[in-house]
This record gives C-alpha cells, sequence and structure tokens, in this order.
C-alpha cells in the first residue's frame, strides 16, 4: 500500500497542534481552560474551585497567557482570566480529526 504525501498534515498545523497538545497534556491546565470556557474568573477564584495552592494556578495561568490560550484583564487589585482562543484550538483538533478520517478512508480503499 502507498501513501501519499498529500495525506500528511502540512507543516504549520503539525507545529501548531504540536504546541498546543503540549499544553494540553498538564491536567492542571486542561481543568484551568475548562474553568475558562464560560466564565471570567480571579486567581482566588481558581484557587477556591479547584484547591489548588495559589502559586501553582498562577504558574498555569502564566504559561497558558504566555501561549495565548488566556487573556486577562484587571479589575482594581484583581486580574480576571478569561480563555483566548478556544475556537482557535478546536479548529486545529478538528483539522487533524478531518485530515486523519481522510487518511484511514484513503488508506482503507487501497
Amino acid at each position: 500500500m502507498a501513501l501519499k504525501s498529500s495525506s500528511l498534515i502540512d507543516q504549520k498545523h503539525l507545529i501548531e497542534s504540536e504546541r498546543i497538545f503540549k499544553l494540553l497534556s498538564n491536567p492542571k491546565r486542561l481543568q484551568l481552560l475548562k474553568l475558562l470556557e464560560n466564565h471570567k474568573l480571579s486567581v482566588t477564584d481558581i484557587v477556591q474551585i479547584l484547591g489548588l495552592e495559589q502559586s501553582v494556578v498562577s504558574h498555569q495561568l502564566a504559561i497558558l497567557k504566555q501561549h495565548q490560550l488566556v487573556s486577562s484583564q484587571r479589575v482594581g487589585k484583581l486580574n480576571y482570566y478569561q480563555l483566548d482562543v478556544i475556537n482557535e484550538m478546536l479548529e486545529v483538533g478538528k483539522s487533524m480529526v478531518n485530515k486523519n478520517k481522510l487518511t484511514l478512508v484513503t488508506a482503507s480503499k487501497n
């Protein structure tokens, strides 16, 4: 069975997918993203909800912010965090799934 290079993920999507999957491989980050899916929350709010140390939450939020997955807005003395690119992440994921489905269908026909 010969596979064609056109059935591979293009380099741009491959690099972006790798970056996102590495970020999502941490359970704490996944929980943070899920919490921020529909809410703007402060570190204090997140600490109370997840029961994690403030330093852990702050560190994970800093990583997510550095990679532009969350953004923050200062209100008084508190920063409120919100999900920034969930739609972009979903599109990359959908693109990979659709590409893999096409590859599987093409491979099964050969």
